[in-house]
């Protein structure tokens, strides 16, 4: 079929995976392409496509997903914010902060970035944003700088009382955020993707790969990795973090934020940065357990002293404490450690055996581990409980195409496409 072999075209060229966009919006667009293009068929659109760089850019406007806002999912920034003050500015060596925002669409992340970094405190002459998006008319969009209230969808927005001036019912961004973001064209499955530049020490690339078929995904790693300093920090969507290599990267200290620190294999006792960094709750140092007792029962200790548990109430330490959530949990295993929420969570589904979130959240665990065969187990078993979890059917999807299994994979997500 024609429209298969442009689903294919642009998949080549830009690693996007037609079937999470949908069938119907692909023939949508390719069908009005067509007729602006004044052609008699697909066929004849796709010669014109395979030999017009300009008509594959207009092609790409219509296809890409552009959905984002300032500080979108706000725990990132706070993290950002957190190890700014913590530890690059008290570093005696005073580089300037490299930092890349990809893909940056309308620019909303970049200078969510930008205003992070400035509350900080650094100046603008301390660090250097690099912006890249596919999109032209997203970069112009971005340049501009101009928004509506659909890009403020957080709960506070102080940064806009601070950083923008109203005109009308739009809102113009400040030159001194506006002029710290550098926009660029660029391609990030492009296996020469920015490779003028220097190493970042910081990189945003959020809510891009799921989009992407798996030899795409894995060479925008490669690229990532490749522009990336050694303990440097990568951030991706919730539902990337399975791209992440843990041979590679070690997970921050810190819930939801969902950033990686770059190990330093020329140095394998670096230690973790991110793990002093301040947090808001008291934490209890499992290093300083004692190493001998067994998982199960250093768990039971975290909780207890973590919690705060009165001792008439710890006298049977085997059941899971009513005050323990899934949050909990997931804390837990944002902090690494990982065997004590796998007990945790297993002994939470005992007791909640229908939590759609639980299996999910277990399946996360088990998959962060390496052991793919159990994550996807749970994921399936979400699945069955709630056939519509979008999480659930993501992290399935990616596991299944991982494995060589492109037929199911390919179900899946008809089934994401349809949701």
């Amino acid at each position: 079929m024609t429209q298969e072999k442009i689903a294919a075209f642009l998949k080549d060229k830009i690693g996007i995976d037609a079937s999470i966009i949908g069938s119907k919006e692909i023939t949508r667009v390719l069908e009005k392409r067509r007729l602006v293009c004044k052609l008699p068929d697909l066929q004849t659109y796709l010669q014109h496509l395979q030999s017009s760089y300009q008509e594959l850019e207009e092609l790409i406007e219509l296809v890409i997903v552009p959905e984002t806002w300032f500080f979108r999912d706000v725990e990132p920034f706070t993290f950002l914010e957190n190890y700014l003050r913590s530890e690059w500015l008290s570093r005696k060596n005073k580089s300037v902060l490299r930092v890349l925002s990809i893909p940056c669409s309308s620019g909303e992340e970049p200078y969510s970035i930008a205003m992070t970094l400035l509350d900080a405190g650094l100046s603008p002459n301390q660090f250097i944003i690099d912006a890249v998006d596919i999109s032209k008319k997203s970069l112009i969009k971005a340049r501009e700088a101009i928004y509506s209230r659909n890009s403020f969808r957080v709960n506070n927005l102080e940064f806009r009382s601070r950083y923008f001036t109203q005109i009308g019912d739009k809102y113009q961004l400040c030159h001194l955020v506006k002029n710290t973001v550098n926009f660029i064209y660029g391609n990030l499955v492009s296996p020469h993707f920015l490779d003028d530049k220097l190493p970042y020490h910081l990189i945003f690339c959020r809510n891009v790969l799921i989009y992407f078929k798996q030899a795409a995904r894995e060479q925008s790693m490669v690229n990532l990795d490749r522009l990336l300093h050694n303990q440097g920090l990568i951030f991706v969507g919730h539902v990337e973090t399975g791209e992440i290599s843990l041979s590679s990267f070690e997970s921050v200290n810190h819930p939801f934020a969902f950033a990686y620190r770059k190990i330093d294999k020329n140095n394998p006792k670096s230690q973790d940065l991110a793990q002093s960094l301040p947090r808001n709750q008291q934490l209890l140092p499992m290093q300083k357990l004692n190493s001998q007792i067994d998982v199960k029962q250093r768990t039971e200790i975290y909780f207890k002293k973590s919690l705060e548990i009165p001792k008439n109430e710890q006298s049977q330490p085997s059941n899971l404490h009513p005050s323990i959530s899934l949050e909990s949990i997931r804390r837990l295993a944002d902090r690494g450690q990982l065997s004590e929420a796998t007990i945790l969570c297993e002994t939470y589904i005992q007791q909640n055996y229908t939590h759609v979130q639980a299996y999910v959240l277990l399946g996360q665990i088990y998959q962060a581990q390496g052991m793919e065969k159990k994550a996807e187990k749970y994921f399936q078993k979400a699945i069955y409980l709630e056939p519509n979890d979008y999480e659930a059917l993501m992290h399935l999807t990616l596991l299944t195409e991982n494995r060589g299994d492109t037929a199911k994979a390919e179900l899946l997500r008809q089934r994401i496409k349809r949701l």
